[in-house]
């Protein structure tokens, strides 16, 4: 198997070519060596009707979709999860051209280098009647249920993908084959960016774009600073050749893991509003869990959408999180389900899925016995916000980042040596710089403890353990 990273790429798409590609269903997963893993799998909600024809042969409809995220909420983490992979699809070209049309409609640039399953296959299989991933599958053995469905596609393929490594014993096919991939810069470079190239490391971290005057016009994070920028250079977007034609130099930090460029990305973001970066300044929805009296002084709690802020109550970034939290709320504390928004009918609730109401939808229950319920409610969710440390590599041999997150807010992050200990909050609190907790660090940090819950520590207030 060849000493690369190959990332399964397969996707349900409509729309022409003389027109933006809009993705609606996308599926990724990961090849290293004979490691196969799944990354996400996710329905994709093009902000628009889609076409009859489309509903028809897939089976998902606009409903569906609206409930899904868009393909501007999962770019970031598409970016980051294909930084430094080769993307692999059946017909790779028009994949690769519908990602980059997403990319591009965002002001992302993205040229990643990718392999073909059919054109490797009529190198490789040369004698074959078709090439169509429905005959390749059956006449290799491979399981393959046809549809419209990108998990399916991308299981295929990865076994179809793995096959033809095998009969490429020495990899010189693939080798050749992403070689010849390779092209020249597209846009033009100053004299003085080659320096600054040779400089960039392929490490971690964030760079910036300036301007002739010094003025940083952009900020990026990558896995590999020095690739990530190049891929600037390489792109044949409008935006990328207006940033790059803009650039008279170039600079960089090391931050040691992919998590901590995340956040110094969105810090620097806030702070310096480059001109060039368009997706954080869009003002972002967020959901809460708000109470309101009704007529009769009766508290009732209903879901809020509203731009972000910082709130002592907890923030959901997506409607579906807010609603599970609102099951919980009216189960624990026995609110009604009509009082909580989660039955629409009118009169009294029917305890076919709540059977917790002590009946104050029927009068049975006081008022002000209920409405203490709402304010426990509402204490809890305040409360029940986690204090925790995330532990992340640093940025040389012998040290260790931390990530702080206080009552659910995120505090800073820092650095420190292997060999100190921390005994509790308030020593913890001299190693961080405090930074500003956003939409943006709230989504980055959420996504991460969702990806690798071993490695948030939860902590008491006055101790670590």
């Amino acid at each position: 198997m060849l000493r690369r990273n190959f990332a399964i790429v397969s996707l349900v798409t409509y729309g022409y070519k003389t027109k933006p590609q809009r993705i609606i269903q996308l599926t990724v997963s990961k090849l290293q060596g004979t490691h196969y893993e799944p990354i996400f799998h996710t329905n994709v909600n093009p902000e628009e009707p889609i076409p009859s024809y489309v509903g028809n042969r897939t089976g998902l409809t606009d409903a569906i979709l609206h409930q899904a995220p868009s393909f501007l909420d999962i770019a970031q983490r598409l970016l980051n999860e294909l930084d430094d992979y080769i993307l692999v699809a059946h017909d790779a070209s028009l994949i690769h051209y519908a990602l980059q049309s997403e990319f591009n409609y965002l002001g992302f640039a993205f040229n990643a280098a990718h392999l073909c399953t059919k054109r490797l296959a009529k190198k490789l299989m040369p004698n074959m009647t078709s090439y169509d991933l429905s005959y390749l599958t059956r006449v290799l053995n491979i399981p393959y249920e046809e549809g419209n469905y990108s998990d399916r596609l991308g299981q295929a393929v990865s076994i179809l993908f793995q096959r033809l490594v095998l009969l490429d014993e020495k990899g010189d096919l693939i080798s050749n084959l992403l070689n010849s991939k390779t092209g020249k810069l597209k846009n033009a470079i100053k004299d003085s960016h080659g320096s600054k190239f040779s400089q960039l490391p392929n490490t971690p971290g964030i760079y910036k774009f300036q301007n002739s005057e010094g003025k940083v016009i952009y900020v990026g994070k990558a896995k590999n600073i020095k690739k990530r920028v190049l891929s600037h250079f390489y792109s044949n977007s409008k935006k990328e050749r207006l940033l790059c034609e803009s650039t008279s130099d170039i600079d960089f930090e090391r931050t040691g893991s992919e998590l901590i460029a995340l956040l110094r990305e969105a810090d620097l973001i806030d702070k310096l509003n480059p001109i060039y970066n368009y997706i954080q300044k869009k003002d972002y929805i967020t959901y809460h869990i708000i109470s309101q009296k009704n007529k009769l002084g009766l508290m009732e709690l209903k879901i809020e959408r509203r731009p972000f802020m910082h709130s002592p109550n907890e923030i959901f970034l997506k409607r579906g999180d807010a609603i599970k939290r609102l099951i919980e709320l009216t189960s624990k504390f026995r609110l009604c389900p009509l009082k909580t928004g989660l039955k629409s009918r009118l009169g009294n609730c029917y305890l076919d899925e709540f059977s917790n109401c002590d009946g104050v939808c029927q009068g049975k229950e006081d008022i002000g016995t209920y409405n203490n319920k709402v304010a426990n409610a509402l204490q809890y969710i305040v409360n029940e916000k986690d204090n925790y440390v995330i532990f992340e590599k640093g940025r040389v041999e012998g040290e260790k980042c931390l990530v702080l997150v206080l009552h659910g807010v995120y505090q800073g992050y820092g650095y420190l040596d292997h060999s100190q200990s921390i005994a509790s909050i308030n020593e913890l609190r001299n190693f961080i710089d405090n930074k500003k907790h956003s939409y943006h660090t709230a989504k980055i940090i959420a996504a991460y403890r969702t990806r690798y819950p071993r490695k948030v520590r939860l902590i008491e207030e006055n101790d670590i353990r």
